[in-house]
């Protein structure tokens, strides 16, 4: 049996006809009869039956179900970059090739899907990710992962040392450097674990600092782990040392917020004979537009505009912008509303016959618990 399509012209109409037949034997002879007529059946029933008389196999719609392919466009990605690299042999000291494997899994997943240690085993679940990386999924154990950055211990400057010479290989010119802060609901790590200024504002919480030094494109070149108690200005010296004698860093230019400068850091970076970016206060910027004449205070009533002054062999680079003139104009315009609402609520009270000692105690006292007058 078959399902055959017939068409035919009459008076300039197409007509067509969808017929299941039947072949047959008489005698010698081989001829066909109608079984069925399909043409006002759905075109759904007629593709459906073609396929049945094909030998195909149907199923009901609802019985499918969608399974997901196996993750391997972002992993193929990784793993070129891996060989490119050599971080094979960037992570040989490790102490074994297992560790070196369960370390790539990892990064990779860290990049990938990020999530805990705990979370990499069911992550990583239908991806091609362990078996990239030389392991069974029934590998990707919380424990065994531990143990493996446990063999980081003792080689990891070493590591960095690796990875600056790969990214960096004419040396960096420009580090920027800063800080962050980890709080723990345990304990945390002993010795290191310590109350201090948490930028998460977390004080109730013990925490670490992670100090990270970057080339100008992001890329870390640095991370160390410090005490969660230490101040900012106290880190940047300890960086400076590692940096040149680890990395070989001499000549560049670094730029840190204002948290870490201090007298002492300036000094050390001068005599260090390295270039600097920082922010100043706005104490030093009042007496360097005293000292300006009058015509070059004028510019700097153009938010937008960027200044620079040299001053007792110091550049500084005075800058603005759109958003925070609007920031600037905003705040005055509300001090302006208040104080004017201030001065209504005194007119009404003058107007009543308000004693003059309290009325004037009463002007002299800031506005709206501001700890300055308007």
């Amino acid at each position: 049996m078959y399902v055959q399509e017939v068409r035919t012209c009459q008076r300039g109409k197409v007509y067509r006809s969808v017929l299941v037949r039947e072949s047959y034997r008489v005698g010698k002879q081989v001829k066909t009869r109608i079984l069925s007529n399909l043409t006002r059946m759905p075109v759904e029933v007629q593709q459906a039956v073609r396929a049945l008389l094909q030998g195909k196999k149907l199923v009901p719609l609802d019985g499918l179900e969608g399974q997901e392919a196996l993750d391997y466009g972002g992993i193929a990605v990784l793993e070129q970059a891996w060989q490119r690299f050599g971080l094979d042999q960037v992570l040989s000291g490790v102490g074994s090739e297992r560790k070196g494997r369960l370390l790539k899994a990892m990064i990779f997943g860290r990049i990938l899907f990020p999530s805990s240690k705990l979370a990499l085993r069911e992550e990583a679940g239908g991806t091609l990710l362990a078996k990239v990386c030389g392991l069974e999924e029934k590998d990707l154990e919380e424990d065994d992962l531990y143990r493996a950055m446990d063999g980081l211990n003792g080689v990891w400057s070493g590591i960095e040392k690796k990875l600056y010479r790969e990214a960096q290989p004419e040396g960096a010119s420009l580090v920027l450097y800063d800080l962050s802060s980890v709080y723990f609901e345990g304990d945390g790590p002993e010795g290191l674990a310590q109350y201090g200024y948490s930028r998460d504002h977390r004080q109730d919480r013990r925490q670490v600092l992670l100090a990270v030094a970057t080339d100008a494109r992001g890329i870390p070149i640095h991370v160390e782990v410090l005490r969660g108690n230490r101040a900012e200005s106290t880190t940047l010296t300890g960086l400076l040392v590692t940096l040149r004698r680890r990395l070989g860093i001499r000549e560049a230019t670094f730029v840190f917020d204002g948290g870490m400068k201090s007298r002492w850091n300036l000094e050390m970076l001068t005599g260090m004979e390295l270039e600097y970016v920082t922010r100043s206060t706005g104490t030093k910027l009042q007496e360097i537009v005293r000292r300006l004449p009058k015509d070059r205070q004028l510019w700097l009533t153009d938010r937008t505009r960027v200044m620079e002054i040299e001053h007792q062999g110091v550049r500084y680079v005075v800058a603005g912008g759109e958003w925070r003139a609007m920031r600037d104009r905003e705040r005055r315009q509300s001090r302006i509303a208040r104080g004017e609402e201030e001065l209504r609520q005194i007119a009404k009270a003058t107007r009543k016959g308000a004693d003059p000692v309290e009325l004037g105690s009463r002007i002299g006292r800031p506005m709206f618990g501001e700890k300055r007058p308007f």
